[in-house]
Formats: C-alpha cells, sequence, structure tokens
C-alpha cells in the first residue's frame, strides 16, 4: 500500500510539473511576440513623430525657403532673388532716367521684340525740340557705351535660365508633397492597423490571466490533492530539518574539541608541577656540586702533585676505598654513566675533576635553557590553547536553535586539522615523557643495586682480578648458552 502511494505521488508530482512547464512555455511564447510587437511599434512610432516633426516645421513657415524632402535650396533662392533685385535697380537706375535712356531707346529700336509704334511716337514728340541735340548727345553715348545693349540682353538671357530652374523646383516641391501626403496617410493606416493588433493582444493576455492560468492552478492543486504552498512548505521545514542536523553535529564536534583541550590543559598542568620538581632537583644538585667543587679546589694542588709524579707509570685510577669523599663524587658520577647507559669506569682525582667541570658545563647549559627559552614555549603555547578555546566557546554559545547554523569556514577548518596534528604532536611528547620518566625511575630503583656491583667489579679489578675473570667466563658462557637456544 505504502509502494502504491509513493507512486501516485510520484507521478501526481510528475503531472503537476508537466503542466507548469506548460504554462511557463506558454507564458514565454505571449512574453516574446509581446516584446516584438512593442519594439516593432516603437520603431512606427519613432517614424511618426519624426515626420509630423518635419511637417510641422514646414507648416509653421519660420523659413522662407521651398521645403524639400531630400534637398534644401535656400540658399540657392536668397542668392537668385538678391540678383534679380539688384539687375533691376541697375536697369531702372541707368536705362530709365538720364541719358542712358536714349541708348536704350534706340536698342530697343533695333530689337525684334519692341514695338516700332512706341519708339516712333516718342521720337515724333521730342523731334521739334532738339533734334540735332538728341543726334549728337546718341552719338557721343553710342561710342562710350556701346556695349551696354549686349550686357542687357545676356542679363535677360540669364534671369531667363534662372526662372527655368526655378519653375522646375516648384515642380519638385510638389512632387515631393505628394509622397509626403502619400507616407503620412500609409503611416496613419499601419499605426490604425496596430493599434487594432495591441487591443487584442491586451485582450488576449486578460484573457490568459483572469482564466486559463487560474484553471491551470486549480488543476495543479487538484492533482497535488492540498494547497499550492503546501510543497514549499515541506521544502522549508526539511531544509531546516537539514540545518537542525548539521548544527548538533557541529555541538558534538565542539564538544569533543572543548573536551580535548581541557585534557590537554590537565596534562600542561602537570607537565609544569614535574617541571617544576625537575627545577628543584636540579638547583639540589647545583648546590650539592657547587659543594663538593668548593671541597675539591683545596686538593687540586695535591692532584696535580701526584699527576706529576705518577707521570711516568701508566695510571690505572686506583682510588682508595678508605676515601669517603671520593667515593660520594664516584657514586653521583655513577648516576651520569648509567643516564648514559654504559658501565662507569672508575678513574683517578684528576679524572672525576674533569667529569665534575664536564657536568658543571652542561648543567649550565641546561639552566640557561629553563630560564631563557622555555618558559617563553611555555607561555606562548598556554596563551595560544586560551585563545583557541574561548574562540571555540564564542562559536558554542553564540548560535541560537531558531537561527541557522553557521558553517565552518575554510581557514577554521585548517586551523582544527592543524590543532589535530599538533594534539597528535603532542600526545607523542607526552608519551616520550612518560616514558623518559619511567626509565628514570627505574635507574634511580636499582641504583643501589648498580653502584654496589660497580664498588665490587672495582675492588675486584685491582685486589682478586681472578675472581672478575670467572666472573667474565659465567657471563659470556650465558650469553652465548642464550643465543643458541
Amino acid at each position: 500500500m505504502l509502494t502504491g502511494q509513493a507512486s501516485s505521488l510520484i507521478q501526481g508530482r510528475r503531472a503537476r510539473v508537466a503542466a507548469t512547464s506548460t504554462v511557463n512555455g506558454h507564458l514565454t511564447d505571449l512574453d516574446d511576440s509581446l516584446s516584438a510587437r512593442n519594439l516593432e511599434m516603437n520603431a512606427v512610432l519613432g517614424r511618426i513623430a519624426a515626420t509630423a516633426q518635419e511637417l510641422a516645421h514646414y507648416h509653421s513657415g519660420d523659413e522662407e525657403g521651398i521645403y524639400l524632402a531630400y534637398s534644401d535650396f535656400h540658399p540657392y533662392l536668397l542668392g537668385d532673388s538678391s540678383c534679380v533685385k539688384e539687375l533691376n535697380q541697375w536697369f531702372a537706375k541707368q536705362l530709365d532716367t538720364g541719358p542712358f535712356r536714349l541708348v536704350a531707346e534706340e536698342g530697343k529700336s533695333k530689337c525684334s521684340w519692341v514695338s516700332l509704334d512706341d519708339i516712333s511716337n516718342i521720337f515724333i514728340r521730342d523731334l521739334e525740340k532738339s533734334q540735332h541735340q538728341r543726334v549728337s548727345e546718341l552719338q557721343r553715348l553710342r561710342s562710350i557705351f556701346g556695349t551696354s545693349e549686349r550686357q542687357w540682353v545676356e542679363a535677360q538671357v540669364e534671369n531667363a535660365k534662372q526662372q527655368a530652374i526655378l519653375m522646375a523646383l516648384k515642380s519638385q516641391v510638389s512632387s515631393d508633397e505628394a509622397h509626403i501626403h502619400l507616407d503620412f496617410h500609409s503611416l496613419r493606416r499601419k499605426h490604425s492597423e496596430l493599434v487594432g493588433e495591441l487591443s487584442n493582444l491586451f485582450h488576449k493576455e486578460e484573457k490568459l490571466l483572469s482564466e486559463t492560468i487560474p484553471d491551470l492552478c486549480w488543476e495543479l492543486a487538484q492533482l497535488q490533492d492540498t494547497y499550492i504552498l503546501q510543497g514549499d512548505y515541506d521544502l522549508k521545514v526539511m531544509r531546516q530539518e537539514y540545518y537542525i542536523g548539521r548544527q548538533k553535529a557541529f555541538i558534538n564536534h565542539l564538544i569533543n574539541q572543548l573536551a580535548r583541550h581541557q585534557f590537554l590543559k590537565i596534562a600542561c598542568q602537570l607537565e609544569k608541577k614535574n617541571m617544576l620538581g625537575a627545577y628543584s632537583l636540579v638547583k639540589v644538585i647545583e648546590s650539592e656540586l657547587q659543594a663538593y667543587v668548593s671541597a675539591t679546589k683545596g686538593r687540586v694542588g695535591r692532584c696535580l702533585a701526584l699527576i706529576q709524579a705518577a707521570s711516568d707509570v701508566q695510571e690505572q685510577g686506583a682510588v682508595d676505598d678508605k676515601d669517603n669523599f671520593l667515593h660520594g663524587v664516584r657514586d653521583l658520577l655513577s648516576i651520569h654513566s648509567n643516564a648514559q647507559a654504559g658501565f662507569s669506569t672508575y678513574v683517578s682525582a684528576p679524572g672525576i675533576v674533569q667529569q665534575i667541570s664536564s657536568l658543571h658545563s652542561d648543567l649550565m647549559a641546561l639552566q640557561s635553557d629553563l630560564e631563557n627559552s622555555l618558559p617563553e614555549d611555555r607561555n606562548r603555547c598556554i596563551n595560544e590553547l586560551c585563545t583557541l578555546i574561548q574562540s571555540l566557546q564564542q562559536l558554542l554559545f553564540a548560535s541560537s536553535t531558531t537561527a541557522q547554523p553557521i558553517l565552518t569556514p575554510r581557514p577554521l577548518m585548517k586551523e582544527l586539522d592543524e590543532m589535530e596534528k599538533i594534539n597528535a604532536k603532542l600526545s607523542a611528547a607526552v608519551e616520550e615523557v612518560t616514558l623518559e620518566h619511567f626509565k628514570k625511575n627505574e635507574i634511580v630503583k636499582h641504583h643501589s643495586q648498580g653502584v654496589g656491583l660497580q664498588r665490587r667489579v672495582f675492588v675486584d679489578f685491582f685486589c682478586n682480578p681472578e675472581r672478575l675473570r670467572s666472573q667474565v667466563r659465567e657471563l659470556t658462557a650465558r650469553v652465548r648458552a642464550l643465543q643458541v637456544s
């Protein structure tokens, strides 16, 4: 039954996903078509606005020139009008009044397009007054201004050419106005078509928003058998549960890390106590050695004299057994020889003094390290551990149950890994120190037996060498038997 319900839920989810994808596809297509229509409408409106601006500028009458669609002839028309005006003024001034009027009248009489009756009437009217005067004046002016007639004819020809060009331009302007009128009507018609298409698209969009999309949403709700937002709520709940689980795991990790650091702190405190005890022991040994050194300084001269006396004979290292002071010094030196894992050889007083001086130099070096480098390293390690513990406590107690967990950043993870490695190294170092303490305790435990054995061997070496040889043979045979077995 559970399998059937799970399969039905999966099929319902697939149906919902398919329906939502179909609706999203329809909406995407509608958005694309609307955006394309809007782009076309914007282009058409831009052209309409440009054409309307040009027409308004043309009808405003701001310019005196003629409006043309492809070129502007306003400077040409201004030059033509000024030229015609200057020619008219010059001809009116030079040929209508004054002595040039006679030259003009004679030139008109010779032209084919001038009426002869007008000229004859003018000549008849003035003939009776000053016939001789006119003839002489005409001859004189004709000799001076013989070229005026030719210039006037050329000016008239140029004026006729300008008038022909002006008529051609006016015809071109009229044709351009007709084209503009046709374009304006076509733009209006296209604008009306686009407005109709936009209204249809708006109606379709309103229909989709009001009918189709609610129906599809209702079908999705029926397929899911619950509200539409139930899926989002479930997703939020699952996400919150996942966050809570991660937060619990992180809290457990921090608790374990805090326990490790507490244990490390306790171990550091114990090691500090052990170091203080060792330091006090070293101080006691130093005081004893200083006492022995002060006691031996008085006997240095005697020892030097004995060395000088026995320089010809090889020294065997014999020491009187009745000398308790040298026996005490040898006992102290035997501790160092046992720590070096070797058998001690009993030497004479100068050899003992040399060993004491070497031990004193080693002691001074260790004391300088203990006073200078070890406290600094210990304080730095303790400060770093305290800072790290405080930061971990802040991270542990800063979060709340309602807030989302703050996941561990990458640098903190690296620092945690480095801290794990340091903890491992520190554990190994603690184990090594513990092992050394154990060895030291064993050495101290068996010290008395070793001292007695060393004394017997020393005495047998000088007093009874045969017994020492027999003991060596027994030990050699025992070792060989053990090797064979």
